[in-house]
C-alpha cells in the first residue's frame, strides 16, 4: 500500500513539477533560437537543461572544419550569474575560455552572461564567443555553478544550516555558418 501511495505522489506531485521545469528550459531554447540573425544559423547542438546550484556540468560540442561557430550562454536569474564557464579544446587540451558569468567591470571579454554596452552604437549586446576551427575538433564546456552561501543560525553561530539548492535553466546556444575565406 505504501508503494502505491508513493507512486501516486510521484505521478501527481513530483513529475508535473519536473516536467514544468524542463518545459521552461525548452521554451528558453525556443526563445533564443528566434533571436538568431543572418548569417548565423541555429545548430541542433544547442541545449537548455535544468541545473542546480553547487553543481558542475559538462557539455561536448563537436566543431567541423569548414564551419564557423558562435556560442552564447544564458542562465536563470536564480543563479545570480554566480558561475564560471570554461571551454577546453579536447584536441590540444588548451583552455580557450575561463570566465565568470559576471565580472566587476562587465567589459567585453570579461564575462559570459552579463550584457555589455557597445560604445560604437550605444546599444547593449549579449556576449558571444566565435570559433573558426582549422580542423575538426571537440570543445568541452564546463559550467560550474557556485553554491549558495551557507546560512548560520542567529541563536547558535556555530551551527550551519544545510546547503540550500536552487534549480534553474542554463542554455547554451550554438550557431554556425559556412567558413569565410575557405578554411577547407
Amino acid at each position: 500500500m505504501k508503494i502505491f501511495k508513493l507512486s501516486i505522489f510521484l505521478t501527481f506531485i513530483i513529475l508535473p513539477v519536473l516536467s514544468k521545469a524542463q518545459a521552461g528550459c525548452s521554451s528558453n531554447l525556443d526563445f533564443q533560437k528566434q533571436r538568431i540573425t543572418e548569417p548565423w544559423s541555429y545548430n541542433d547542438l544547442s541545449k537548455s537543461a535544468t541545473c542546480l546550484t553547487g553543481n558542475s556540468y559538462e557539455f561536448i560540442v563537436p566543431l567541423s572544419k569548414g564551419r564557423d561557430y558562435r556560442l552564447m550562454f544564458y542562465a536563470a536569474p536564480v543563479f545570480n550569474n554566480k558561475m564560471t564557464f570554461k571551454i577546453i579544446d579536447q584536441s590540444s587540451h588548451q583552455t580557450i575560455l575561463d570566465l565568470p558569468g559576471e565580472s566587476s567591470t562587465n567589459n567585453e571579454g570579461t564575462c559570459v552572461l552579463h550584457d555589455i554596452f557597445n560604445v560604437d552604437n550605444g546599444k547593449m549586446f549579449h556576449p558571444y564567443f566565435d570559433f573558426f576551427p582549422e580542423s575538426s575538433t571537440n570543445l568541452k564546456i564546463i559550467i560550474d555553478i557556485k553554491p549558495l552561501p551557507v546560512e548560520t543560525d542567529v541563536n547558535n553561530p556555530n551551527y550551519k544550516m544545510p546547503e540550500k539548492k536552487e534549480r534553474g535553466c542554463i542554455t547554451v546556444i550554438v550557431m554556425d555558418k559556412a567558413a569565410v575565406g575557405g578554411n577547407f
